[in-house]
């Protein structure tokens, strides 16, 4: 049996797909000349058989003969198309790519091609979280681009490296890993600025995280100078974001919100609605800790309608129960009700327990303003047992803080110590970071229940 020629496997995959001549082409290549492919008339380019593959969700090979060579002009515009999947996000589909790059590297015995394969597959394994297998598939490009002497390949996998990490919370290897990949930035001569500043950006987030202030912002404004040259917009926002963050830590709130609001303007402007509603959220948090609720509502309510708007459920969670909490703070208990019973009720519509205890404390503040103390006890101590099994500890230095007050207030001595002791073991279990965001919650929810626990009966 003959087999079938690239033009007859092309108006194959194009009838199963369910696709005219016209739809398929569109809007760069026009219905003659898919007739013409079809009718082996015209040899598309490799670009353009990459292009038509993906449209036909074929792999490229689908249209080649076993027995056909490809050419490394080929296998480059493949890898070329693997890290466009990658730079939109669309990790399913880069893995798709690097994989048949990789099969076809093999067949060709395309040593180059496979070290980009492997790297491309751990990348895209990273952003889909897979991080043992994203680690084991960076490990071995980056000891392929070293053999290869290509800094290129060895810088794009120590950062790789360096983000599974960051991940996983191990800093100081992430923190060295980002800095060996700085130190071969110098060989690639300035051609990659964006790679320069995403590096930059994840080295600030680590030394934040473990407290380097100095360095973090140093980090910060390297990465947003870089992106800034690169006429990256969105990406010049993330790195404000990150100087917010650190500056917000060590306690230059006024500073922050500048950058936040900075950071913000700049995703809405270029419609990155993922990053403008963090960007919302952080404001409002902020606000509420610089004691103006009422500004941050504004704020909250906007990224709740952007959350939704995504279907982003842990976002729209989230911002539920700071909304809740916010309304706290602005003395409207009704609102602060409301929402928190929105926020439960939506944490357990999409499985995300975790949610469901923050909104526990806010009712159990609420409770206590009430004088219901039975049940603020109840909420909160659901809260905590589902928060140590979580491991977040600046949610249960706040709980404990609260159970030591209501203890007190009613004449428990001896349990008000105890949850005071809790509080204070959760504090010395966290990293110096979370302990400055714990003290904040704390103060937030102690805002809140202050007046209702300062008149609660004492007996």
């Amino acid at each position: 049996m003959p087999r079938l020629t690239l033009g007859q496997r092309l108006k194959r995959a194009r009838l199963a797909a369910g696709l005219t001549q016209e739809s398929l082409g569109k809007p760069e290549l026009t219905k003659g000349f898919i007739s013409l492919l079809e009718h082996d008339r015209a040899k598309p380019s490799v670009a353009t058989l990459v292009r038509l593959a993906a449209r036909l969700g074929q792999p490229v090979s689908h249209f080649l003969d076993a027995e056909e060579t490809v050419s490394e002009k080929f296998l480059a515009v493949l890898a070329s198309r693997g890290r466009s999947e990658l730079s939109r996000r669309q990790f399913e589909a880069a893995r798709s790519v690097f994989a048949e790059l990789g099969d076809l590297a093999r067949a060709c015995r395309s040593e180059a091609m496979q070290m980009h394969a492997e790297l491309g597959l751990g990348e895209a394994e990273l952003g889909l979280r897979q991080f043992d297998a994203a680690r084991r598939r960076l490990g071995a490009a980056l000891a392929a681009g070293r053999a290869a002497e290509d800094a290129l390949v060895e810088c794009r996998a120590l950062h790789g490296l360096a983000a599974v990490e960051l991940h996983l919370d191990h800093f100081p290897q992430a923190m060295a890993l980002n800095k060996e990949a700085l130190g071969i930035l110098p060989r690639l001569g300035g051609a990659e600025p964006l790679l320069a500043g995403e590096i930059s950006l994840d080295l600030g987030t680590v030394l934040g995280r473990m407290g380097h202030v100095d360095e973090a912002v140093e980090a910060y404004t390297q990465a947003r100078q870089l992106f800034e040259g690169a006429s990256r917009p969105e990406r010049v926002g993330e790195a404000l974001m990150g100087l917010g963050n650190v500056l917000s830590t060590g306690g230059d709130l006024e500073s922050a919100l500048g950058l936040y609001e900075r950071a913000r303007a700049l995703f809405e402007q270029h419609e990155d609605l993922q990053a403008a509603a963090h960007a919302r959220t952080s404001l409002g948090m902020l606000l509420m800790q610089t004691g103006r609720p009422q500004d941050a509502v504004e704020h909250l309510r906007a990224g709740l309608a952007i959350t939704q708007r995504l279907e982003d459920a842990v976002g729209e969670c989230r911002t539920l129960t700071d909304l809740a909490r916010c309304y706290v703070m602005c003395g409207d208990r009704q609102l602060a009700a409301e929402y928190a019973a929105r926020a439960i009720a939506r944490s357990r519509d999409v499985g995300q327990p975790d949610e469901e205890a923050r909104t526990r404390i806010v009712l159990g503040v609420l409770a206590a303003e009430r004088g219901d103390l039975p049940a603020a006890e109840q909420e909160m101590l659901a809260a905590a047992q589902r928060c140590r099994r979580s491991g977040m500890m600046p949610e249960l230095v706040t709980i404990y803080h609260a159970l030591g007050r209501l203890a007190g207030r009613q004449g428990q001595y001896k349990e008000a110590t105890a949850y005071h002791e809790q509080a204070f073991q959760a504090l010395r279990a966290m990293k110096s970071t979370d302990v400055v965001a714990a003290l904040h919650l704390t103060d937030l929810v102690g805002v809140g229940a202050e007046v209702a626990l300062g008149h609660l009966p004492s007996g």
